[in-house]
C-alpha cells in the first residue's frame, strides 16, 4: 500500500501588491519554513490571517496548515 503524499499550498502576502504562492508536503510547519519558502527576511514578523485578525506565528513555533490558507509578511515589531 502506498502512501500518497499531499502537497499543501498556502499564500504569503509579501507586500500589499505581491504574494508568493508555497507549497509544502506536510502539515505540520514552523513560521521559520515559511518564511523560508516564501523568502521573506527570518526577523520579519508573520501572521495567518483569520478573516480580519491577524494571527502571529513564531520563528519556532509549529503550525498546522491547510490548504488555501493565507499568511501576511510585516516589518519587525508590527504585530504584537
Amino acid at each position: 500500500m502506498e502512501t500518497a503524499t499531499k502537497t499543501i499550498h498556502i499564500f504569503v502576502e509579501i507586500d500589499r501588491h505581491k504574494q508568493k504562492k508555497v507549497e509544502f508536503d506536510s502539515e505540520q510547519v514552523t513560521g521559520q519554513q515559511i518564511k523560508t519558502a516564501a523568502g521573506v527576511p527570518l526577523d520579519n514578523d508573520l501572521a495567518r490571517r483569520q478573516g480580519q485578525k491577524l494571527e502571529l506565528v513564531t520563528n519556532d513555533q509549529t503550525i498546522t496548515i491547510k490548504n488555501g490558507e493565507h499568511f501576511v509578511s510585516l516589518p519587525p515589531g508590527t504585530i504584537s
